[in-house]
């Protein structure tokens, strides 16, 4: 059942109410519905290319100009590489820079002007740490797989750590680089920098647009989000016309909502996992994130 046919059903039963009412209407709910639980059937995995370090070989390099943006190289291959938004450091300097573009293999363009002397012949490296799944539809991300779950921390241990994320190795530790966005678009960071292309497995909680396309379907059994709103347009049918025959019908709708929607959540948990997370009420202090690293805690 798709949004238009829950609207014309609905309006049978409220002509006074109009199609976009009673859309708005459908909409608020379908968010509440989505919101009451962690639901089960709004997580799903993809994989995500995480791509090694590159380093100059014999014969190749590159020439920077103080104050200049431009980037120029011999035998490079950065068009081929695709290499826009990578971090761009010349020979060992502590900060790297990011590519802003790439004009051809052998020209590219800084984000910012080069700070350092002008040099030719430099040593060089690119890499990336920031990454996205490739899907569209991300709400957040729960857990990072690569060989064994990845530990998520924060920005401040990886700074501790590492701060001028000059460390190479396998995918250790993961953190949100961008938290959870409207448009269905997170990133994340790994650590450290790769030292070869790895494949790691994202978890994530889908993100889930309002119905706006009359064709639109929810993402659960339909009939649960026309009960609920179908509750909410008895009583405002009531509010407008004063008729109480819908309390009568809003009292019987708000029933079979509560019955549907329980037997949404029994489906639902028959899905899922049991829960791996434990609340820990003992007032001991987490003084730093190792505890954190190793333990799934929630302290209050």
């Amino acid at each position: 059942m798709n949004f238009r046919l829950i609207a014309l059903n609905i309006r049978q039963y409220c002509p006074e109410l109009s199609i976009p009412v009673i859309k708005e209407r459908i909409n608020i709910r379908y968010k509440q519905i989505l919101s009451v639980e962690d639901w089960e059937f709004l997580y799903d995995s993809t994989t995500v290319n995480l791509i090694g370090i590159t380093t100059q070989s014999t014969g190749v390099s590159v020439a920077v100009t103080n104050g200049q943006t431009g980037v120029t190289g011999t035998a490079t291959t950065f068009s081929t590489d695709a290499i826009t938004g990578y971090n761009f450091r010349i020979e060992t300097e502590a900060q790297p820079y990011v590519v802003g573009s790439v004009t051809s293999d052998t020209a590219l363009n800084l984000e910012r002007p080069y700070g350092g002397s002008t040099a030719w012949n430099n040593d060089f490296s690119y890499y990336k740490t920031i990454y996205s799944p490739g899907v569209g539809n991300v709400a957040k991300i729960s857990s990072i797989v690569y060989q064994q779950q990845l530990p998520e921390v924060s920005e401040r241990f990886l700074n501790k750590l590492d701060p001028e994320r000059s460390s190479t190795g396998t995918p250790t530790y993961w953190r949100n680089f961008s938290k959870t966005n409207a448009d269905g678009i997170v990133s994340f960071e790994i650590w450290p920098i790769l030292d070869d292309d790895y494949v790691v497995t994202v978890y994530y909680k889908k993100y889930v647009a309002n119905l706006i396309e009359d064709t639109d379907t929810p993402v659960f059994r339909p009939e649960v989000l026309e009960a609920g709103a179908l509750w909410d347009c008895f009583r405002i049918a009531f509010a407008t016309t004063r008729n109480t025959a819908y309390i009568g019908l809003a009292r019987d709708a708000q029933i079979d909502f509560r019955n549907l929607l329980r037997e949404l959540v029994i489906e639902d948990l028959a899905q899922s996992s049991l829960p791996t997370s434990v609340r820990d009420v003992s007032s001991i202090d987490v003084f730093n994130d190792n505890f954190l690293l190793s333990h799934d805690v929630e302290t209050l």
